[in-house]
């Protein structure tokens, strides 16, 4: 396990120090940059460049939804089409689908060596993400600082009073009086310029986002609570004992010990002077409750299927989709099958097609009498075939509005044979 860890590690270091990927677009044009994932491991972009004008983009890794290996992109079908791309390319080609499969960035790297350590890494940083527990993440400081660097333009360290401002309300979804921004951010700055540095601006998001409802509801069980403000306050080992007591949460029940009590406060507890105390301040107690222990619903139902299975399909709600094909609005945008592929991966188990004839001879799928490009009925099969049961294994319905001709009704059949079997 430690060789691997170490093994993880090192290919992560590669990650940071960077890679020169050639970045393509649908329409051919590709760019050549230095990509590299940022020291804080929450994403990646990469070093400006001297011919364009503009600030480098950043991507996320909790945005990312898949990563493809070769050419399993439509935008890579469109560069095989076109020839801008050869086929000897394929074994150095990967994507990076995200933002809800809605995008990709599409890379071809100098070797296969250079695309399995991006493929590799990038696969480790988002299982890691996705093994954290809910509470962990809430308590982390990370993503918060992920943030901040983003907004960061200047690398200074420091974000200035306008910059907070418009990082709260345009990517942190925080919208506040004038009045009471000042008033927080002069009660945590301390230097003699209009600036937070990455530790002030955390604590800074951590007051603006504290939860009123539940100071209020720890207040009915703690002593003195008169005398504890949202900062302070906090449950001794003996109050939340209590607290679970009368709350008879059935996941808790088996809390009944000062020790046992502890061990709650050392899982949920961030603030080391309150936990080495055997304290429960306001943050660690939201953590508690917003834990599996403290789901409203029962927890065998939520982890695993508890139903009859084995019942006809007409027996069931089925989870379905309709006009599948369509990503952005009714009238205009294109047919994709990364629209598929999303839901898909969200469970759903029916999902729709209009298939019409095609001007060269080949199915494709659109919407009717609107401005949605069309997509190739084989290019959406091919594409959702390794995502059909990844989420679920029980059947996916195609279900398949047909306009096609005869000719062409003979092609999608032959085409579901070839991917599906």
């Amino acid at each position: 396990m430690a060789n691997t860890d170490d093994t993880m590690a090192e290919l992560i270091q590669q990650l940071k120090s960077g890679a020169d990927l050639v970045k393509y677009k649908r329409s051919g044009k590709k760019y050549r940059r230095q990509f590299f994932l940022h020291e804080r491991e929450g994403y990646i972009t990469y070093d400006k460049s001297n011919k364009f004008r503009g600030k480098p983009r950043t991507y996320h890794v909790h945005d990312i939804d898949e990563i493809r290996i070769g050419f399993e992109a439509q935008t890579f079908d469109q560069l095989v089409k076109d020839r801008k791309v050869k086929s000897d390319d394929h074994d150095r080609a990967f994507s990076i689908i995200y933002n809800n499969h809605r995008k990709g960035l599409h890379f071809i790297a100098p070797d296969m060596e250079t695309r399995d350590l991006w493929v590799k890494g990038l696969q480790h940083l988002m299982n890691k993400r996705g093994q954290q527990r809910q509470y962990h993440l809430i308590g982390e400081d990370n993503w918060i600082l992920e943030f901040f660097h983003v907004a960061d333009k200047n690398k200074s360290n420091t974000l200035s009073k306008k910059e907070c401002r418009d990082l709260l309300a345009k990517s942190l979804n925080i919208d506040m009086p004038d009045h009471i921004f000042e008033q927080m951010f002069y009660k945590i700055h301390k230097s003699k310029y209009d600036t937070l540095n990455p530790e002030e601006f955390v604590q800074f998001f951590k007051i603006l986002t504290r939860r009123k409802d539940l100071y209020e509801l720890m207040q009915k069980f703690v002593k003195y609570a008169y005398q504890q403000t949202m900062e302070n306050i906090y449950m001794d080992k003996n109050e939340l004992l209590y607290f679970l007591r009368l709350m008879k949460n059935p996941n808790m029940q088996h809390i009944n010990s000062l020790t046992q009590a502890q061990k709650l406060i050392d899982e949920y507890e961030l603030n080391t002077e309150f936990r080495e105390r055997g304290f429960l301040g306001l943050d660690g107690f939201r953590n508690m409750l917003l834990s599996r222990n403290f789901d409203i619903t029962e927890s065998s139902y939520s982890r695993q299927i508890y139903q009859d299975m084995t019942r006809p399909l007409c027996d069931y709600y089925i989870n379905t989709s309709h006009n599948t094909y369509l990503f952005y609005s009714q009238v205009s945008g294109e047919s994709n099958p990364e629209a598929y592929n999303r839901v898909l991966l969200m469970g759903c188990r029916a999902v729709e097609f209009d298939c019409y004839d095609g001007d060269d001879g080949k199915p494709i799928v659109k919407h009717a009498f609107t401005f949605v490009k069309p997509c190739s009925f084989e290019s959406i099969i091919r594409r959702i075939q390794p995502n059909l049961f990844k989420a679920s294994p029980y059947p996916v319905i195609l279900n398949i509005e047909n306009h096609c001709s005869p000719a062409q009704q003979k092609q999608m059949a032959q085409i579901l044979k070839n991917y599906l079997g």
